[in-house]
């Protein structure tokens, strides 16, 4: 499986860039293309590559002589609270859910995971990434991370469960609410590898993030699904 840093440079940027995005109310205006050449130290044309990714994907518009603003929501963009775990629904449309390719890491935060996790840009946090399998099939490719100042180290053994239900039930730390926020984007090569379809495919990005005592962001957990699953949710 590829890892993220084979990426191209422009879909890790939009990734940074759609985080930040995901937090602005409508109507925001989005930083310049100078600016972010100059923070992200690359070419002009790769931040292009990168704002063109969101405009597609209906979160960014970008208007000569204006700039770029965050986008109205439209029917492609939900925001909800989930009244129950994600992988409650995965199991309803199968005998045998089941998780494989479990890495678990320590990296340095992105500004866009600071952002959601309310941690500092480059504070170490931990990066789970799995298949979700359902009867032996590849379900969902997944990536989370999280707070090492609210949540115990995880390892592969602990893991035989949701990754919410872990944090709850293994490690005592109180849940509060979950939010979530999902989108259609076109699958990478990376998601592609993970769920065995072709690159472009239109995949479902679900964006869940735990929130803990005073709704403080506890982890952030990203599924990315084929078209060709369906899901319901209790919201």
């Amino acid at each position: 499986m590829k890892t993220n840093s084979e990426l191209p440079l422009y879909l890790k940027i939009a990734d940074e860039l759609r985080a930040r995005l995901l937090l602005l109310p409508v109507g925001t205006p989005f930083e310049t293309e100078q600016a972010l050449t100059e923070e992200f130290g690359v070419a002009r044309g790769t931040i292009r590559q990168a704002l063109d990714v969101l405009v597609k994907e209906g979160i960014l518009t970008r208007t000569q002589g204006r700039g770029s603003f965050r986008t109205e929501q439209d029917d492609s963009h939900y925001n909800f609270l989930l009244s129950k775990e994600l992988t409650d629904s995965i199991r309803k449309i199968g005998t045998n859910s089941g998780v494989r390719n479990l890495s678990i890491t320590a990296v340095n935060a992105t500004q866009g995971i600071a952002d959601q996790l309310h941690v500092p840009h480059g504070e170490k946090v931990r990066r789970i990434t799995r298949i979700r399998t359902v009867d032996g099939k590849p379900f969902a490719y997944c990536v989370a991370h999280l707070r090492t100042d609210m949540i115990p180290p995880v390892s592969k053994r602990d893991y035989n469960t949701s990754l919410a239900n872990l944090v709850r039930n293994v490690f005592r730390v109180h849940i509060e609410s979950r939010l979530c926020d999902f989108y259609a984007v076109a699958a990478d090569e990376m998601i592609a590898e993970a769920l065995a379809i072709p690159v472009g495919t239109p995949v479902l990005k679900i964006n869940l993030v735990c929130l803990g005592h005073g709704r403080e962001p506890l982890l952030s957990d990203v599924f990315y699904l084929p078209s060709s699953q369906a899901l319901h949710f209790e919201v």
